[in-house]
């Protein structure tokens, strides 16, 4: 069972490791690596599915991590658009999870095969 979710769990983990990263810098001032971090998290978040399957080490799973990663980035996608909106309700909110959805559905209608075009 764990198995099937590998590749979802470390996304997880990293991605916890540099969203705690950002809280670290931003209290510190450091402004240059804070900037670096939320880069990081941002290309994260909206590619999700495609980092998932890179992660993952069995093609035949690929399909299935594909599409958590994308269940996975919508909800970090609206968070993301939270704290690019001055952590309020704001357009970003429903604006980053729609071109999270196109990202993902974009990379999936990919002709080059089940890999979707990532390894």
């Amino acid at each position: 069972m764990v198995g099937q979710f590998r590749a979802v769990i470390i996304y997880g983990m990293f991605f916890s490791f540099l969203f705690m990263l950002h809280i670290f810098f931003a209290a510190n001032d450091f402004d240059g690596l804070f900037r670096v971090v939320v880069l990081l998290i941002t290309i994260m978040t909206f590619f999700s599915g495609p980092i998932c399957v890179v992660i993952e080490p069995v093609q035949a799973q690929y399909k299935s991590t594909y599409f958590y990663g994308l269940i996975l980035s919508m909800p970090l996608s609206t968070g993301l658009g939270w704290a690019y909106g001055d952590m309020s309700a704001d357009f970003e909110m429903i604006l980053f999870p729609i071109i999270t959805l196109m990202i993902h559905i974009t990379i999936k209608q990919s002709s080059i095969g089940l890999t979707y075009g990532l390894k």
